[in-house]
Protein backbone atom coordinates (compact mmCIF):
# COMPACT_ATOMS: atom_id res chain seq x y z
CA UNK A 1 0.00 0.00 0.00
CA UNK A 2 2.84 2.29 0.47
CA UNK A 3 4.52 1.90 -2.87
CA UNK A 4 1.03 2.92 -4.12
CA UNK A 5 0.84 5.97 -1.68
CA UNK A 6 4.71 6.96 -3.65
CA UNK A 7 3.94 6.04 -6.93
CA UNK A 8 0.30 7.96 -6.46
CA UNK A 9 2.58 11.36 -5.56
CA UNK A 10 4.84 11.40 -7.92
CA UNK A 11 2.07 11.04 -10.71
CA UNK A 12 0.37 14.33 -8.37
CA UNK A 13 3.81 16.02 -8.59
CA UNK A 14 4.43 15.05 -12.29
CA UNK A 15 0.76 16.45 -13.14
CA UNK A 16 0.39 19.50 -11.05
CA UNK A 17 4.44 20.74 -12.01
CA UNK A 18 2.59 19.76 -16.32
CA UNK A 19 -0.73 21.98 -15.41
CA UNK A 20 1.32 25.14 -14.31
CA UNK A 21 3.94 24.73 -17.50
CA UNK A 22 0.52 24.30 -19.42
CA UNK A 23 -1.05 27.11 -18.10
CA UNK A 24 2.10 29.58 -18.85
CA UNK A 25 1.58 28.28 -22.03
CA UNK A 26 -1.92 28.59 -22.32
CA UNK A 27 -2.56 32.68 -20.73
CA UNK A 28 0.77 33.29 -23.16
CA UNK A 29 -1.48 32.29 -26.08
CA UNK A 30 -4.64 33.67 -24.77
CA UNK A 31 -2.99 37.11 -24.03
CA UNK A 32 -1.81 37.24 -27.58
CA UNK A 33 1.73 37.03 -26.45
CA UNK A 34 1.51 40.55 -25.07
CA UNK A 35 3.25 39.62 -22.22
CA UNK A 36 6.82 41.09 -22.52
CA UNK A 37 9.36 38.08 -20.97
CA UNK A 38 12.42 40.02 -22.14
CA UNK A 39 14.05 43.19 -21.88
CA UNK A 40 13.06 46.24 -24.32
CA UNK A 41 14.77 46.39 -27.35
CA UNK A 42 16.98 49.38 -27.89
CA UNK A 43 18.55 50.20 -31.18
CA UNK A 44 21.37 52.16 -29.78
CA UNK A 45 22.61 48.65 -28.39
CA UNK A 46 22.17 46.47 -31.35
CA UNK A 47 23.92 49.44 -33.16
CA UNK A 48 26.52 49.27 -31.03
CA UNK A 49 27.22 45.53 -30.86
CA UNK A 50 26.96 45.48 -34.37
CA UNK A 51 29.51 47.91 -35.22
CA UNK A 52 32.18 46.56 -32.90
CA UNK A 53 31.35 42.72 -34.62
CA UNK A 54 32.32 44.71 -38.02
CA UNK A 55 35.90 45.99 -36.26
CA UNK A 56 36.48 42.69 -34.75
CA UNK A 57 36.06 40.72 -38.01
CA UNK A 58 38.14 43.20 -39.36
CA UNK A 59 40.81 41.98 -37.06
CA UNK A 60 40.77 38.64 -37.15
CA UNK A 61 40.90 39.14 -40.82
CA UNK A 62 44.17 41.00 -40.63
CA UNK A 63 45.51 38.51 -38.52
CA UNK A 64 44.67 35.49 -40.47
CA UNK A 65 47.87 34.86 -41.19
CA UNK A 66 48.87 34.93 -37.48
CA UNK A 67 50.50 37.82 -35.41
CA UNK A 68 54.18 38.32 -33.68
CA UNK A 69 54.91 39.90 -30.65
CA UNK A 70 56.86 42.55 -33.06
CA UNK A 71 53.62 43.40 -34.70
CA UNK A 72 51.14 43.78 -30.94
CA UNK A 73 52.08 47.44 -31.25
CA UNK A 74 50.04 47.88 -34.39
CA UNK A 75 46.92 46.05 -33.16
CA UNK A 76 47.42 47.07 -29.36
CA UNK A 77 44.75 50.24 -29.68
CA UNK A 78 42.13 47.93 -31.92
CA UNK A 79 42.14 44.95 -29.11
CA UNK A 80 41.78 47.34 -26.43
CA UNK A 81 38.88 49.15 -27.92
CA UNK A 82 36.91 46.33 -28.72
CA UNK A 83 37.55 44.76 -25.29
CA UNK A 84 36.38 48.11 -23.78
CA UNK A 85 33.84 48.66 -26.10
CA UNK A 86 32.05 44.96 -25.77
CA UNK A 87 32.72 45.49 -21.49
CA UNK A 88 30.50 48.77 -21.79
CA UNK A 89 27.67 46.32 -23.74
CA UNK A 90 27.93 43.50 -21.43
CA UNK A 91 28.11 46.97 -18.76
CA UNK A 92 24.55 48.05 -20.41
CA UNK A 93 22.86 44.68 -21.33
CA UNK A 94 23.13 43.56 -17.79
CA UNK A 95 21.32 46.61 -16.11
CA UNK A 96 18.32 46.46 -18.50
CA UNK A 97 15.12 45.73 -16.62
CA UNK A 98 13.77 42.11 -17.15
CA UNK A 99 10.04 42.23 -17.28
CA UNK A 100 7.86 40.98 -13.82
CA UNK A 101 6.05 38.32 -15.75
CA UNK A 102 9.96 36.64 -16.35
CA UNK A 103 10.92 37.00 -12.75
CA UNK A 104 8.36 34.71 -12.10
CA UNK A 105 8.81 32.57 -14.73
CA UNK A 106 12.50 32.09 -13.30
CA UNK A 107 10.49 31.01 -10.13
CA UNK A 108 10.35 27.55 -11.78
CA UNK A 109 12.59 24.95 -10.79
CA UNK A 110 12.78 22.88 -13.68
CA UNK A 111 13.61 26.86 -16.02
CA UNK A 112 16.52 27.11 -13.22
CA UNK A 113 18.27 23.85 -14.24
CA UNK A 114 17.89 24.60 -18.11
CA UNK A 115 19.15 28.67 -17.61
CA UNK A 116 22.32 27.48 -15.84
CA UNK A 117 23.87 28.61 -12.82
CA UNK A 118 22.04 32.51 -13.75
CA UNK A 119 18.36 31.98 -14.41
CA UNK A 120 18.28 35.50 -15.63
CA UNK A 121 20.46 34.28 -18.72
CA UNK A 122 17.28 32.77 -20.10
CA UNK A 123 15.30 36.06 -20.53
CA UNK A 124 18.96 38.22 -21.05
CA UNK A 125 21.59 35.96 -22.32
CA UNK A 126 23.50 39.04 -24.08
CA UNK A 127 25.68 39.59 -20.70
CA UNK A 128 26.79 36.02 -20.61
CA UNK A 129 27.79 36.05 -24.20
CA UNK A 130 29.37 38.95 -24.09
CA UNK A 131 31.76 37.64 -21.20
CA UNK A 132 32.41 34.78 -23.39
CA UNK A 133 33.45 37.59 -26.37
CA UNK A 134 35.58 39.44 -23.45
CA UNK A 135 37.44 36.33 -22.42
CA UNK A 136 37.93 35.10 -26.04
CA UNK A 137 39.73 38.59 -27.25
CA UNK A 138 41.49 39.07 -23.99
CA UNK A 139 42.88 35.15 -24.93
CA UNK A 140 43.83 36.43 -28.36
CA UNK A 141 45.35 39.56 -27.58
CA UNK A 142 47.47 37.87 -24.58
CA UNK A 143 48.81 35.19 -26.88
CA UNK A 144 49.62 38.23 -29.28
CA UNK A 145 51.37 40.20 -27.41
CA UNK A 146 53.33 36.81 -26.82
CA UNK A 147 54.36 36.12 -29.82
CA UNK A 148 52.47 32.99 -30.26
CA UNK A 149 49.51 33.90 -32.82
CA UNK A 150 49.89 31.30 -35.20
CA UNK A 151 47.27 31.04 -38.12
CA UNK A 152 45.58 28.24 -36.94
CA UNK A 153 45.09 29.72 -33.75
CA UNK A 154 43.13 32.64 -35.39
CA UNK A 155 41.09 31.09 -38.13
CA UNK A 156 41.36 27.08 -36.90
CA UNK A 157 42.20 23.76 -38.74
CA UNK A 158 40.07 23.59 -41.99
CA UNK A 159 38.62 27.06 -41.50
CA UNK A 160 36.75 25.47 -38.16
CA UNK A 161 37.62 26.75 -34.67
CA UNK A 162 39.93 28.70 -33.25
CA UNK A 163 39.39 32.24 -32.24
CA UNK A 164 37.50 33.04 -35.09
CA UNK A 165 34.99 30.28 -34.97
CA UNK A 166 34.51 30.54 -31.19
CA UNK A 167 33.96 34.01 -31.77
CA UNK A 168 31.22 33.85 -34.57
CA UNK A 169 29.36 31.56 -32.35
CA UNK A 170 28.97 33.86 -29.37
CA UNK A 171 28.23 36.85 -31.58
CA UNK A 172 25.61 35.12 -33.65
CA UNK A 173 24.04 34.03 -30.37
CA UNK A 174 24.65 37.92 -29.04
CA UNK A 175 22.54 39.03 -32.34
CA UNK A 176 19.74 36.60 -32.79
CA UNK A 177 18.93 37.56 -29.09
CA UNK A 178 19.33 41.62 -29.83
CA UNK A 179 17.80 41.17 -32.93
CA UNK A 180 14.64 39.34 -32.02
CA UNK A 181 13.99 41.87 -29.18
CA UNK A 182 12.88 43.99 -32.04
CA UNK A 183 9.00 43.51 -32.36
Amino acid sequence: MHKLYCVSWQSYRFFVESAAVLLIIVVSIVSGCSIQLSPAYDQATLTSISDLNVKTETLLASLSHGGTAGDFSKHKATYDQLIGGFSAARVATASRDVPAPSQRLLGIAHLNGVCGNEPSNCVNPTPHHLDKVIALLSAMRNTHQQGELVSELVTGFNGQGGFKGQYEIEMSRILVFETALQR
